[in-house]
């Protein structure tokens, strides 16, 4: 199989500070389950617009990729009783359903030697203005 390297860029951290938890996941069960990530980061952030990472010498084939800020440091994304997010987070894809995350059919990007950057903006990051 082919190998490329995949460059990461989460946008929109506005300053937030916290832990910028990043899984990254190349099968459905997986990433539906939100267990066994292919890839995972754990990173502490403070003062940033945007964080970049690349992953390297990975194969060319279809991933999805989960971020938030963990600002409270529970490494959970914390939800309302309604099921509303409560930290920012964001998707790979253009997904963006209401009330759930998005499936792994829906957040897929296809990584390949020409398709190597995965951009992600974070919603719901009020941060500081």
């Amino acid at each position: 199989m082919a190998q490329t390297d995949v460059k990461l860029t989460i946008k929109n951290l506005r300053s937030v500070e916290g832990n910028l938890s990043i899984e990254f996941y190349r099968n459905v069960e997986n990433y539906t389950k939100g267990q066994n990530a292919f890839k995972k980061l754990y990173v502490p952030i403070k003062d940033l617009n945007q964080y970049e990472t690349t992953f390297k010498n990975i194969e060319e084939t279809y991933y999805a990729v989960k971020v938030f800020v963990d600002t409270n440091g529970n490494k959970t994304l914390d939800r309302s009783f309604l099921g509303v997010r409560k930290e920012p987070y964001g998707y790979s894809g253009d997904s963006e359903p209401f009330l759930r995350e998005p499936t792994f059919e829906e957040a897929k990007v296809y990584a390949t030697k020409q398709n190597n950057n995965i951009i992600i903006e974070l919603n719901n990051n009020k941060g500081e203005e």
